[in-house]
């Protein structure tokens, strides 16, 4: 059969898991093809050159609103099979009630999505399929989960030829890779407790591929793809330290590309850091969320404390590897100096590119159940993608409108801490618009001068030039407006 996928990019990542699908479906004879919008603009007539059986789309709750209306669009002009997967539709499986929605797969999809595919290809039942629940006849049939997959290294590598016929794929010279699925924590925020109870008695949660495996991957990255930086997107990177030094061995012998990973900070240690500064480790990822401490540890369930955030950051630094933050504002009860507590401890930290979100409150995790709780949530605005996107806070705090405008200078502020007084004045006017062009130009800037690696050239020009495209867009638009009325 036939399988069209559709992403849309941000410049940040690559669609990993649509990838990994296509190569699983390929195995099995089936033909796959992708459209990023992005690059794309008259998918329509893509897809109809195509003439796809299925139409395939891998969905964040931030995000599910922007394709269910996509996936009509297309629907209007082909009659296809919708298939929906991703966190959203595991974490809320109630999508499947949208219109154009025909089947949603919870869960790991790789041995679902093969299932249905064949049960759709051969004409067979498609209502009992562990994983997929499916909509047929008015009736929506709910199937239980399978198991885990408990062997990592049978999962073919990712279809990178999936995505390479655009050019910015195929020219960014970085290669992105899962080394291990999961994590032992039980962070309210995030959806790994939300998994862990899902997959109950499924199989083991944590796993691990072989270094072996790993290996031969990032051979056909760095000898056929001809990468020149690798991102490991395991959640934790350096969870395992005796599979890391196993592995950090082979890759100093047969791989020696720099590199970027994921790490939480009580892992970090300065044995770690040596170990991943030989490897030729650029850039390490990790949560501060928030620099309060009751915020962070009682809230969000972190369990990390202020002095290990400090020291780990600063052990980074020591070994010259580049450093980047995750952090939440906004948050269930923050108030604005609490806020500004986050913009310290990354000072204090001295991270290279802290990183400032307005807190999305996922459907079903424990911190938006918290939320909901206290009567903070605002369900005014059932579309979660607004929050994210234009840094609406969701959560009905007293200082809400100054501390999601802070996520506009947060980076300015962590970095120039003497600009914290204006700042202050700035977040009470109503100037968004500005701050938009603000905050995407200073984040291009510090990628460009603090975190310049292969792909980052490419990633700053978009932040550069975001400016100006939003406002000739919105030039455009007034113009559209004046042309009708």
């Amino acid at each position: 059969m036939k399988i069209l996928f559709f992403f849309k990019s941000d410049f940040s990542t690559v669609p990993l898991s649509i990838m990994t699908l296509s190569s699983q479906l390929k195995t099995h004879g089936h033909q796959c093809e992708f459209i990023d919008l992005k690059f794309e603009p008259d998918y329509i007539k893509s897809t109809l050159d195509f003439q796809p059986d299925i139409i395939a789309y891998s969905i964040v709750s931030f995000t599910w609103s922007y394709y269910q209306k996509l996936n009509l669009k297309i629907r209007e002009n082909i009659d296809s099979f919708s298939v929906f997967g991703g966190p959203h539709c595991t974490i809320y499986p109630d999508f499947i009630n949208e219109e154009g929605v025909d089947a949603i797969c919870i869960g790991e999809g790789e041995d679902a999505i093969v299932e249905l595919v064949q049960n759709l290809q051969e004409k067979k039942d498609i209502t009992n399929i562990p994983n997929i629940w499916v909509k047929k006849d008015k009736t929506i049939y709910k199937n239980e989960i399978r198991n885990l997959v408990s062997n990592l290294d049978s999962i073919p590598f990712p279809d990178y030829e999936l995505i390479n016929k655009y050019r910015f794929f195929r020219n960014s010279g970085v290669y992105y890779i899962m080394t291990s699925r999961g994590c032992p924590y039980n962070c309210t925020y995030c959806i790994n407790h939300f998994y862990r109870r899902l997959y109950k008695d499924k199989g083991k949660y944590i796993r691990r591929r072989s270094t072996d495996n790993v290996i031969e991957e990032l051979l056909l990255a760095k000898n056929t793809y001809k990468s020149k930086l690798i991102i490991f997107n395991d959640d934790i990177f350096t969870l395992d330290r005796e599979w890391l030094k196993e592995f950090s061995s082979k890759y100093k012998d047969f791989i020696s590309l720099p590199f970027d990973a994921y790490t939480r900070v009580d892992t970090i240690d300065e044995e770690l850091v040596i170990i991943l500064s030989d490897m030729g480790c650029k850039t390490l990822y990790f949560g501060i969320e928030s620099g309060n401490t009751k915020l962070r540890n009682e809230i969000l369930n972190k369990k990390i404390t202020d002095e290990q955030i400090i020291k780990a950051s600063l052990l980074i630094k020591k070994y010259k590897i580049k450093s980047l933050s995750f952090n939440m504002l906004n948050l269930p009860g923050e108030s604005l100096s609490e806020a500004f507590e986050t913009v310290t401890i990354n000072f204090q930290s001295k991270v290279d590119y802290p990183m400032g979100f307005v807190f999305q409150p996922f459907p079903n995790i424990d911190l938006t159940n918290y939320a909901i709780k206290l009567n903070l949530l605002d369900s005014s605005n059932k579309h979660f993608h607004d929050s994210l996107i234009h840094g609406k806070g969701l959560i009905l705090n007293k200082d809400r409108v100054e501390i999601t405008r802070l996520r506009y200078f947060f980076i300015i502020a962590c970095k120039f801490p003497f600009t914290i007084p204006i700042i202050k004045l700035l977040i009470k006017l109503p100037l968004d618009f500005l701050y938009l062009l603000i905050l995407t130009f200073s984040r291009g800037l510090i990628l460009l001068f603090t975190m310049y690696r292969p792909s980052v050239k490419q990633v700053s020009i978009f932040y550069l030039l975001s400016p100006i495209r939003i406002i000739l867009g919105l030039t455009s638009r007034f113009f559209r407006i004046i042309k009708k009325s």
